[in-house]
């Protein structure tokens, strides 16, 4: 390896002595030279317009075909994902949808094969309508609402968009099940990238109550999105959940609601709502530079051209209504996991859950093949599902389990029915709601943080002087100067062509605040 750094060095410098330079040349390296050097021969202008022609990598892709591909997560891992691209893709614009499977908590990474694309529920109608399909895949510790599994989620996005010619109008995430849990996850702390989202029988709370991050229901507000449940759903039935979405339209949160009866936690009932999910995704598209932002969270994050990057726990300096509510769960549930791929007779567990569950209790290992329950013979889960319709949380059971060479009579009780918040609360947040009319910015906190207004051209006039207020008090004015590096680094970032921001202001209300605040009292 020593002998070949001296070339590499010669290659490096005669690349950088060359010139000119092209957007491509930076992108394709992380080479402070050669940015140093893009940049010194370019200016602003020449900067956005060689973003506006970048050409995509990845033209001779093969069409209908299911393709994998890898990225290297920030827990250090490489996990695979899959893509398929659309026959009728040409190399213009196409819209790019993000669907996020169910059953996140398992040790091996979810994979996909070629059947997705012509037997599972909506995803050949995708196909069809022209959409660019990528399937991430998620595991235990890289749950879709777990920070890892977030920015897998982004880096794919940000991968697809430097191969093909995404439209950044025009991305959507949905999914079923967990698949549906993370969505709303994601457009409560990452709704940047997306148009729109669907959450299919999924669960609001999830990311909140299994991944403990700060969701809060009135950030929804600033994306639409479509969302089922059905009535014999054993995990997330329409009695139970339909509360939880008319709280979040309460909060502010655009969500057209459909429930189904006579149906389990399947997909069966989604070619039902196909015509009308296409015509949602469809006519909705992402503003680009949306006039009000409201953001409500206890962690640090962004939606469109507002950041926050720290918060302030106290002192309270507005309202701090939280948008929650208690729920109680008094479904049956044993606390494994079902080996679906087991044939043989009986429910074979291939991992059981790490918690305060009967399974636990009762002495479930991975391996056991359940092969009675309740003195009845189990030859599936088909078996189990008659006997719970029958039975209520914290009632006794017993199962006949086989255990290598060992058939072992198992006894135990289902959990008592359990309370809960559907956000559960670990730290205070802040509620920033930013408006902005030309150069003009009117925001209103409850909290002192750390703000970035991240500005675009579209947005301000650069020759005139920028005002921000904060809870009626002028806080700044003056004028912000663009800046092409700031750009550049922007583009890298997001690989967002719609969105290349050209300056920031960084707004630090604790330092900014407090005089405003004691010259007022006086």
């Amino acid at each position: 390896m020593r002998t070949l750094c001296p070339l590499f060095t010669i290659l490096i410098t005669a690349l950088v002595s060359s010139s000119p330079l092209t957007l491509s040349d930076v992108l394709e390296t992380d080479d402070t030279q050669i940015r140093e050097k893009y940049l010194s021969q370019t200016n602003l202008d020449a900067l956005l317009a060689d973003i506006s022609d970048l050409p995509p990598t990845s033209i001779g892709a093969e069409r209908e075909v299911l393709l994998e591909d890898s990225l290297f997560y920030s827990d250090s891992v490489w996990r695979h994902f899959y893509y398929v691209i659309p026959e009728a893709y040409d190399g213009g614009k196409a819209p790019l949808l993000v669907w996020l499977h169910g059953g996140v908590s398992t040790d091996d990474l979810s994979s996909w094969d070629g059947e997705v694309l012509t037997e599972y529920h909506l995803i050949p109608g995708f196909l069809e309508e022209g959409y660019v399909l990528v399937l991430p895949c998620a595991q235990r510790d890289a749950e879709w609402w777990h920070p890892v599994g977030e920015e897998g989620i982004l880096s794919i996005i940000r991968h697809m968009k430097t191969a093909f010619n995404i439209d950044d109008s025009r991305i959507y995430v949905g999914g079923f099940s967990d698949g549906a849990s993370g969505s709303f996850s994601l457009m409560m702390l990452h709704p940047s990238d997306f148009a729109a989202y669907f959450a299919l029988s999924g669960h609001i709370g999830v990311a909140a109550i299994d991944g403990e991050r700060g969701t809060y229901l009135p950030t929804l507000s600033n994306r639409s999105g479509f969302a089922t449940h059905t009535d014999q759903d054993g995990l997330y039935p329409t009695g139970k959940m339909k509360a939880t979405i008319e709280l979040a339209r309460s909060a502010g949160a655009n969500i057209i609601y459909r429930t189904f009866d006579d149906y389990g936690h399947d997909p069966d009932y989604l070619p039902l709502i196909e015509e009308e999910l296409g015509n949602f995704l469809r006519s909705t598209t992402r503003q680009t530079h949306p006039e009000a932002i409201v953001w409500e969270g206890s962690e640090p994050g962004r939606c469109d051209w507002l950041a926050v990057d720290s918060i302030v726990p106290w002192p309270l300096i507005g309202g701090d209504t939280d948008w929650n509510m208690i729920l109680v769960s008094d479904r049956l549930m044993f606390g494994f996991y079902t080996d679906w791929e087991y044939e043989g007779d009986g429910v074979r567990i291939s991992a059981v859950v790490d918690d305060d569950v009967p399974a636990v209790r009762a002495g479930l290992q991975g391996g056991d093949v359940i092969t009675g329950f309740m003195g009845t013979h189990v030859s599936s889960m088909d078996d189990v599902y008659p006997i719970l319709e029958g039975m209520l949380p914290g009632d006794p059971f017993t199962l006949m389990v086989q255990r290598d060479n060992e058939v072992l009579q198992l006894s135990e009780s289902f959990n008592p029915p359990e309370y809960y918040w559907l956000l559960p609360r670990t730290a205070p947040s802040v509620r920033v709601d930013a408006l902005v009319e030309g150069n003009v910015f009117d925001i209103e906190v409850n909290r002192l943080c750390m703000l970035r207004l991240l500005l675009h051209r579209e947005m301000i006039d650069f020759t005139e002087p920028v005002t921000v207020t904060v809870n009626g008090m002028e806080i700044f004015h003056g004028p912000v100067n663009e800046d092409s590096t700031y750009a550049l680094d922007t583009f890298i970032s997001n690989r967002d062509r719609e969105r290349v921001y050209t300056a920031e202001l960084v707004l630090d209300l604790e330092e900014l605040l407090p005089p405003l605040i004691c010259e007022a009292q006086d």
